[in-house]
């Protein structure tokens, strides 16, 4: 008996029989606060610009077009009442995108919910960066800042039902579309996979979304998607100080010190790199070695490699254990996510939640149980970056290309030392099919 006789695979139908009710929290006036969703979530650059902002236009009525039956409602300003929309609000809505000067943010929502305390089946939503309005001369003289500068990156989110992909015409159209917003935008990375979907207004239902994050391992904790753009975004700069800065960069510059390295969130069904990450893990020839498996789908779209973990969505329930192209995937990405990352949700007191401590534990769950640490961010962009390909998956069955610690996902407790030319052996009967090997570092 392998390991994949020994866990059942729930595809969405038979998840959403068993579970339903528990992936749900019903109002007392029969609205609902969580519902089970599959969202997709990008961060993607030049969000300011009117190129860009038609671009989102057109995700938006693309989604209007495929979902537009099921969308009631909306909001065309970050402070602008959530409410039910008529063909004027939703025009509304669309002028707002394009209409928006670039030194303020686009914070647009279209919805079938038609207030913010509901959580919606379907909704898209996006939040964008701004250009500075004028020159900017630092109190010292030394850095300067020109008018229409970017400042950080924007994103676009959206969720339809759990339901929807429950057939496969349900998973091709949630397909369409995040390979639709991809080719429109310059992403820098993002995810997509099952989760809960709480309201607009998330706060008071965070702590059920920790619960259910923490019971099934294939859910994305998401209601702060729209703080964690800084985490996608590298920057750089030179100066003796954060406070007295010579010249600032919105990428790593070579020989600059690093304000902010950049890291992916982590895994789900999908994750998607864009083109720092791509290099980071040393291209994209590199990546398809790595996750050569026949349940796991490679594909570039636009700026972005699309990465699916499996066939269909995974909950994660505790008798699937943790979903396994999940795992596998996870264990070539894993060195791009942030050592040390931050809390997912914002302050509940007296409530369990993704605070800070529990938020890493979450973000290493599919990591195995000998995996090493994650490397620490640079204080200083280095002056090379070594694409150490044969370093990263080597097929089993293969010549060791260099002598030191390696692993694979295909055995657990597999992390051994091997000589170089020494034969990297097939792990036979595994789960995880074609054995591939990937570089460890050394023990201490």
């Amino acid at each position: 008996m392998t390991l994949r006789d020994s866990k059942p695979v729930l595809p969405p139908a038979q998840a959403l029989a068993r579970y339903k009710e528990d992936l749900c929290v019903r109002l007392t006036d029969d609205r609902m606060g969580v519902l089970p969703g599959v969202i997709g979530t990008v961060f993607f650059a030049r969000g300011s610009q009117p190129d860009v902002r038609q671009c989102i236009l057109d995700c938006f009525d693309r989604f209007e077009k495929m979902f537009g039956a099921h969308l009631k409602g909306g909001k065309d300003t970050d402070l602008g009442k959530f409410t039910k929309r008529t063909a004027a609000g939703v025009e509304k809505i669309r002028r707002a995108i394009l209409d928006t000067p670039s030194y303020l943010e686009v914070s647009v929502v279209r919805s079938s919910a038609t207030d913010q305390d509901t959580a919606a089946e379907y909704s898209i939503q996006t939040l964008t960066g701004v250009a500075t309005p004028d020159d900017y001369v630092s109190p010292t003289g030394r850095l300067r800042v020109p008018k229409g500068k970017e400042s950080g990156l924007s994103y676009l989110k959206f969720n339809v039902p759990m339901d929807l992909v429950t057939t496969g015409d349900g998973i091709a159209q949630y397909e369409e579309f995040l390979r639709y917003v991809c080719e429109k935008l310059v992403v820098r990375g993002g995810y997509g996979g099952l989760s809960p979907i709480l309201p607009y207004s998330y706060h008071r239902y965070m702590p059920q979304e920790w619960a259910l994050a923490e019971r099934f391992s294939g859910l994305e904790i998401d209601s702060t998607a729209h703080l964690q753009s800084r985490d996608y975004d590298p920057v750089s700069y030179e100066g003796e100080s954060k406070d007295d800065l010579t010249a600032v960069y919105d990428h790593l510059h070579l020989g600059a010190k690093v304000g902010r390295w950049g890291f992916i969130k982590g895994v789900n069904w999908y994750t998607i790199l864009g083109e720092l990450f791509i290099e980071r893990l040393g291209g994209e020839a590199a990546i398809r070695s790595a996750l050569d498996k026949p349940d796991i789908h490679i594909e570039h779209i636009g700026s972005s490699l699309l990465i699916r973990a499996g066939d269909f969505p995974r909950l994660g329930a505790p008798e699937e254990g943790l979903p396994e192209p999940y795992v596998f995937v996870n264990s070539v990405l894993r060195v791009l996510r942030d050592p040390k990352p931050d809390a997912l949700h914002t302050y509940i007191p007296d409530l369990p939640s993704a605070d800070t401590k529990n938020a890493r534990a979450w973000v290493a769950r599919f990591d195995l149980p000998d995996a090493p640490p994650i490397p620490e961010t640079p204080k200083v962009v280095p002056q090379s970056v070594k694409r150490e390909r044969a370093r990263l998956s080597v097929p089993g069955g293969s010549p060791c290309p260099e002598a030191g610690w390696w692993q694979t996902p295909a055995r657990e407790g597999s992390r051994r030392h091997f000589e170089a030319g020494e034969i990297m052996p097939v792990i036979e009967g595994s789960q995880w099919g074609t054995t591939s090997w990937h570089w460890s570092p050394n023990e201490s």
